[in-house]
């Protein structure tokens, strides 16, 4: 049986992938800010299959704890998820320096940490993968966004890098780089979305994001990374 860890897994993003996950029989390590915030996935925490571990993410000290139960708790991880992420749209004259750390904590600091972490246990596994999930900002500047877009071009950096340092060595380090998704992630959030979508701009849904993990998960070799961006995304950055 396969272990999967999924940070953020309260999410819009992190919940669909822990459906997709059990649907696939794979064991979740489910790790949030609160328990509250797993919504319906509670249900799942009934049982000895799946595990939950509370999380401030931008809290080494925490993210080193939880880490460390799940090392003295499985023999191996199959796959880490790294969901979890915080999305400050601000220009500089506006953004506080608490700000743009918890934006570098939480979408690169944190990804770090439970990727060297966790290694020992990927290790175990014979075909093991630590996918983050990528922005097109780490790939294109927007202005009035300085602290998402600099976290997310250090992941970027971060996960090519340990894709090409790890080749052979039975972990796969995978990017998925996306466009904008219909979520309530960062600014405005869906109504906001929704607005823009009926003035003609083009969304991924969340049911297509995970289904493009869950290919990636079942190919026998992988690519360090793979964009995913609704029409006219790229259009739209320039």
């Amino acid at each position: 049986m396969k272990t999967a860890v999924i940070t953020g897994a309260g999410g819009a993003m992190g919940s669909e992938l822990v459906k997709a996950l059990e649907k696939e029989d794979v064991t979740c390590i489910l790790i949030e800010r609160e328990r509250d915030l797993l919504g319906e996935l509670v249900h799942m925490l009934d049982g000895n299959k799946h595990f939950f571990y509370k999380a401030d993410f931008t809290n080494q000290k925490d993210i080193q704890n939880i880490i460390s139960n799940i090392i003295s708790k499985h023999q191996k991880i199959d796959y880490l998820f790294n969901v979890a992420g915080i999305g400050i749209y601000k220009k500089l004259e506006d953004l506080t320096l608490s700000e743009w750390r918890a934006s570098m904590d939480i979408n690169v600091n944190s990804i770090f940490l439970f990727s060297k972490g966790l290694l020992p246990l990927l290790k175990n596994s014979k075909n093991a993968m630590v996918l983050s999930f990528g922005s097109g900002m780490g790939i294109y500047p927007k202005e009035n966004r300085v602290a998402y877009c600099a976290s997310k071009f250090a992941l970027r950096g971060l996960s090519l890098t340990l894709s090409r340092e790890f080749k052979g060595r039975g972990v796969d380090f995978v990017l998925l780089t996306l466009g904008s998704v219909m979520t309530d992630f960062g600014t405005g959030g869906l109504i906001y979305r929704k607005k823009l979508e009926t003035n003609g701009k083009k969304y991924l849904n969340v049911e297509e994001v995970i289904s493009k993990v869950i290919e990636i998960i079942k190919l026998s070799s992988r690519k360090e990374e793979y964009t995913l961006f609704p029409e006219g995304y790229e259009e739209e950055t320039k």
